[in-house]
């Protein structure tokens, strides 16, 4: 089991991971409509998600911005990140931003959930 944060703006989509991730045994501890919400958030936490699921595409601050935020408040030393993306292009820079993991759009629950298991395995 593993605590996550899901940042994501599409309320269906959160409500998606949360249902398919909290049956697999996984606990939803937080979820933000976009990257400057989530960091505030995170920050104020005692203690950070073992997981952060990050889409790109978001308002106000996208995934690849949140992630530079990330990595200045050494958030993602103590967590690990699932980047969620259609647009293939920003693999390599997320990945040097420290992302875990990457998974493109379109994708299935049962994959998502797979790919948090290998992450919590590793």
């Amino acid at each position: 089991m593993a605590t996550i944060y899901i940042i994501d703006d599409e309320e269906t989509i959160q409500f998606l991971y949360k249902e398919g991730l909290t049956l697999e045994g996984h606990k939803i501890i937080g979820t933000a409509h976009n990257g400057s919400k989530a960091i505030e958030d995170i920050n104020n936490l005692k203690k950070y998600p073992d997981i952060i699921i990050l889409d790109h595409r978001m308002p106000i601050k996208n995934g690849l911005d949140t992630l530079k935020e990330m990595k200045e408040y050494k958030i993602i030393a103590k967590t690990k990140v699932l980047f969620i993306t259609a647009d293939p292009t920003v693999k390599e820079e997320a990945g040097k931003l420290g992302v875990t993991s990457f998974i493109q759009k379109p994708f299935s629950i049962i994959k998502l959930g797979k790919m948090i298991t290998e992450m919590v395995k590793k």
